[in-house]
């Protein structure tokens, strides 16, 4: 404890003593340059992207097989346009046919003492099912059984509800995962919730674990097994109900059948048309030692290899992605020597559609005293500039290791901050965190062309978690809107297509290493990207102030572009960045206001650690 406490005095007696930190007012006026004739990058859509979890998420409704009109609302406002599923580390847990289940063939009661199933169900292990159709509650229906015998589940209690034949029966937790695993929303639902968002599903098939002979979940199986697994998953979503080419028996003895039955398993859910799902992904984050299935750079770039050849053989027109390590040369817990970007780029080349990037900065590492500390929410601060410089050297690697002529993308499929040793939502969903997921995602806004990113999605749509831009709490079934949240809703809901150059002069503040925020004597404390509408004759300029508490008077300048006198205000800020809104909705929520002086030139003050959005009309 004396040893952390001397660290963190180091770290802030550092920060006091370099010049422009963000804890001070700033005397140095900042100025802001933006051409509207040029035009530096059109906006991808795919960067507004969420991940959701597969059990626990509390926004589908299984009574109403929709989402919750309760949530709707909600997220309305953020709709996201691709949404990865299952979710995080329990991607290399989840089995993705367990969120099928089997049908029941005859009607059930309260006083069901057995149920007959369509098929036989491989669940050795289990003890506790779900039932899931409009007859039972939002999660389902759980119960319980003693034995399985054949397709009968014997011993059956705790039902509440009655359900004709049909209804889908899913397993509970299996040995070896987490018992709080549920299956009430599954595959097909997640691919109905994006058709209805008008999104993509980003899927994540599971690299580390399969059934072993006893059914138990284990990372001893076969890769064969693995491998089929997912290509099944890629059959069921994009399959044709007559194609008959054979996936095959896996080294456990277990027949895959053909791809045109999972296709008919889809079909018979009420799904008759191929979704024709683009974006897989192998695995998540197995560099890391905490992760289920850790492995070499060089064993995963084999095995992926073979997941890639296998799901493009059912589909050819997959982009199926590859784990990569945040830190451009970096290396796996499980290597020695090799540097896990170049490896699996290198060995991988062939197949790679994506390398894949998760970059929470700053991240772990620390004990929780630390979070509410002056250096860490600096390093938050710094966080999205450090995060933009190792993506623009994971470029380099990947240009480097690749082949000609086969460009190779970035994936963000998460990201956020990340403070390991706290479970409080205070720490991970408070409004420095809505600074640096709004200064990330301006970033790649205005630089996804050059740096090949593919799409991006924000670590976690909704959820009980402390990361959820919508959290829910399961004791009062209420729901708290985020900081984060109100941040990604002003971005998207006030930019135009083109992004337009914009020059920015601001005083600096230094940064001490905190994780993987590397020390830095001099980072911008203002960030600035406009956006043009130029047929609406519109222009929006956002802006983060990286400061902790001084404002920054800012001189503005536009080219190619002369706004009308009064402009919109949007300002996203705070008494202070740790502000949440775990006790008050609307301690951190978006403040309207506006402006009379704008014009070819005019002067503006940005707030304290705040995301502002201005959004100009052109004079006629």
């Amino acid at each position: 404890m004396a040893e952390h406490v001397g660290s963190l005095l180091v770290l802030f007696i550092s920060l006091l003593m370099a010049s422009g930190t963000p804890a001070g007012a700033q005397d140095e006026e900042a100025r802001i340059t933006v051409n509207a004739a040029v035009t530096v990058n059109t906006v991808n859509p795919l960067l507004f992207g969420q991940n959701l979890l597969f059990a626990g998420n509390s926004l589908w409704n299984s009574r109403l097989n929709d989402i919750d009109p309760a949530v709707r609302p909600l997220i309305n406002p953020i709709t996201p346009t691709i949404v990865r599923f299952p979710g995080g580390s329990v991607s290399d847990l989840y089995l993705w046919e367990d969120g099928i289940g089997l049908k029941t063939t005859a009607p059930v009661t309260p006083d069901s003492a057995t149920l007959i199933l369509e098929g036989i169900p491989d669940w050795q292990t289990v003890k506790a099912a779900r039932l899931v159709d409009t007859h039972g509650g939002q999660f389902g229906d759980l119960f319980h059984f003693r034995y399985r015998a054949g397709n009968r589940l014997e011993g059956v209690s705790g039902l509440q509800g009655l359900h004709p034949a049909g209804a889908s029966v899913r397993p509970e937790a299996r040995m070896g995962q987490p018992e709080w695993f549920s299956n009430n929303y599954g595959a097909i639902e997640h691919l109905k919730l994006v058709q209805s968002l008008k999104a993509q599903a980003l899927f994540t098939v599971n690299y580390s674990t399969g059934l072993d002979k006893e059914g138990k979940l284990s990372t001893r199986v076969s890769l064969s097994q693995k491998i089929k697994r997912a290509a099944a998953w890629v059959a069921l979503a994009n399959g044709r109900p007559d194609d008959p080419r054979p996936l095959g028996a896996d080294e456990e003895g277990h027949d895959w059948q053909t791809v045109g039955f999972w296709a008919r398993k889809r079909v018979a859910l009420g799904y008759p048309q191929p979704f024709g799902v683009t974006y897989w992904e192998v695995g998540n984050e197995v560099y890391d030692r905490n992760e289920i299935g850790v492995t070499s750079a060089r064993r995963y770039a084999q095995d992926f290899v073979a997941f890639a050849r296998a799901m493009k053989g059912v589909d050819p027109h997959l982009k199926v992605g590859a784990v990569g390590l945040t830190s451009p040369r970096g290396r796996g817990d499980a290597d020695a020597t090799d540097a896990w970007n170049p490896v699996v780029v290198k060995a991988a080349r062939d197949y790679l559609d994506f390398l894949i990037i998760h970059p929470y900065y700053p991240a772990g590492g620390q004990e929780q005293a630390l979070y509410p500390g002056e250096p860490w929410f600096t390093a938050v601060m710094a966080g999205a500039g450090q995060a933009m410089a190792d993506l623009r050297e994971i470029r380099q690697v990947i240009a480097a290791n690749s082949l000609p002529g086969k460009p190779i993308g970035i994936a963000i499929t998460e990201y956020g901050i990340w403070p390991e040793a706290s479970n409080d939502p205070r720490d991970y969903a408070n409004l420095a965190r809505a600074i640096y997921d709004a200064d990330l995602l301006l970033g790649l806004l205005e630089s996804s062309s050059e740096l090949g990113i593919t799409l991006a999605a924000s670590w976690n749509l909704h959820g009980s978690n402390p990361t959820a831009a919508l959290g829910y709490n399961w004791k009062t079934e209420t729901r708290t809107i985020r900081p984060h949240y109100h941040a990604l809703d002003l971005i998207m809901n006030h930019l135009g297509p083109a992004v337009v150059a914009t020059r920015v002069s601001s005083p600096a503040f230094a940064v001490a290493q905190v994780t993987n925020v590397k020390a830095k004597s001099a980072v911008p404390l203002l960030h600035a990207v406009a956006f043009s509408s130029p047929e609406r004759g519109r222009l929006s300029l956002m802006v983060i102030n990286r400061s902790l508490s001084g404002a920054m008077p800012t001189a503005i300048r536009f080219q190619g572009f002369t706004p009308q006198a009064g402009a919109q205000v949007w300002t996203l800020s705070g008494n202070s960045v740790m502000d949440h809104n775990e006790n008050l909705a609307s301690t951190v929520s978006p403040r309207p206001g506006q402006i009379t002086n704008a014009g070819a030139s005019f002067s503006y003050s940005f707030g304290a650690h705040s995301l502002t959005v201005l959004d100009f009309r052109a004079q006629r």
